[in-house]
């Protein structure tokens, strides 16, 4: 059997000599990375992320020490 066949629907996140390889099914990945991409359009759509974000922008410092 070849390299190729066992490593098929699969992706490479990491491939180091030293430390080896990390591999992900391609299908979840996606399926995390997409939903990731949505929760965070979803977060900066939101009017109090909106207000965080400038606060903290603003004054440099985080919200939570305001």
């Amino acid at each position: 059997m070849s390299q190729k066949s066992t490593t098929q629907g699969q992706i490479i996140l990491r491939d180091s000599p030293a430390l080896g390889q990390i591999t992900v099914d391609m299908e979840s990945f996606f399926t995390f990375s997409f939903w990731l991409a949505e929760e965070l359009e979803d977060m900066v759509a939101e009017q109090s992320w909106q207000a965080v974000a400038a606060g903290s922008r603003s004054s440099g410092r985080l919200a939570d020490d305001v």
